[in-house]
């Protein structure tokens, strides 16, 4: 995947391989062992329309949230004066290289975050942690070793474009001035919370919500594809980019048991994009790829997730949260 996130198809899926056996956990739990995609299902009394009922909730708060963050900005320019007001009415919202139009666009997507946690705090599986991995929390020392895994992949992939550009008579001349320093640090500062916003959307609460209602992973995994690419302004060989990317980060959250992966992976690959875009090296307009580019990211895409996977069985990862039975005389 090359083209930013601004919102191989998976082998044949087969129980995860026993790993270090995760330790078991007794709470308000219903005792049993969930892989990432059953999670909702933990819940005491889980019921079919639950899922609905936290998706409704956070897309209230969403749009409240929206609003909000709507009238301050229309009060602010109003404060402004005639300039800012000005500002503001001509703005090009699509322009991802004004540094307004950028910032705008991804609170417009971290706004998810909170309001998918809220509503899953208020009406979804405890603890809330439960949308980040099978542990309850986010394994730190874990997206950390995906997070270099992912930068170093992309380093070699930018790198062989940059010599592959050189070799055909395109320089790599980066066009650095005062806004494209302005825009990366707003990409290095927003940008990680917009990649695991759609993250905790489309990997964690769509693919626990289709968990809830059927058994088997590969229904988790494929589902809520479509929504990731309806939710991208890409067309044909994008279109079909952005599904093998979403169904393969998509396996990689059920098989390690968390978001830390794909996250990762998002991070990487839309903060090098944005990054790039900001020098002039990077087409942020961009809505197709050609054949090339499509191979490249492809190749990409199954590389980190071969090494994530192998990774995943050194380090012992737990793939699966168990709960035990309440010793007797607990409560």
């Amino acid at each position: 995947m090359s083209s930013p996130h601004v919102v191989p198809p998976p082998p044949t899926v087969a129980a995860p391989p026993t790993v270090s056996a995760p330790r078991a956990v007794r709470a308000r739990e219903v005792p049993g062992t969930y892989a990432y995609h059953r999670l909702q299902r933990t819940r005491p009394g889980a019921r079919w329309w639950r899922p609905l009922l936290v998706g409704l909730v956070a897309l209230a708060l969403y749009v409240a949230l929206l609003a909000l963050g709507g009238g301050a900005l229309l009060v602010a320019a109003f404060a402004g004066g005639p300039a800012s007001w000005d500002a503001l009415t001509g703005l090009d919202v699509t322009d991802l290289l004004d540094p307004l139009a950028f910032t705008l666009a991804m609170l417009s997507i971290i706004a998810m975050l909170p309001a998918v946690l809220v509503a899953t705090r208020l009406l979804g599986a405890r603890p809330v942690g439960l949308l980040a991995s099978v542990t309850g929390r986010v394994r730190w020392g874990w997206a950390l070793r995906c997070l270099a895994l992912a930068a170093g992949l992309a380093l070699v992939v930018h790198t062989g474009d940059a010599v592959v550009a050189a070799a055909s008579g395109r320089p790599w001349q980066p066009d650095v001035d005062a806004g494209a320093w302005l825009l990366i640090g707003l990409a290095l500062l927003l940008v990680p919370a917009q990649c695991v916003a759609e993250e905790v959307v489309f990997r964690g609460y769509l693919l626990q919500t289709v968990g809830t209602w059927l058994r088997h992973p590969a229904f988790a995994i494929a589902l809520p594809v479509p929504l990731f690419v309806l939710g991208h302004e890409y067309v044909n060989l994008a279109m079909l980019d952005i599904a093998l990317w979403a169904l393969a980060m998509g396996w990689v959250t059920w098989r390690t048991g968390g978001l830390e992966a794909a996250a990762a992976a998002h991070v990487v690959n839309n903060v090098a994009v944005f990054t790039l875009g900001a020098v002039g090296l990077a087409d942020l307009d961009l809505v197709d790829v050609g054949p090339v580019a499509l191979t490249v990211s492809t190749v990409q895409t199954l590389v980190f997730v071969g090494l994530v996977e192998v990774l995943a069985r050194r380090a012992g990862v737990a793939r699966e949260r168990v709960v035990a039975a309440p010793a007797e005389g607990e409560i």
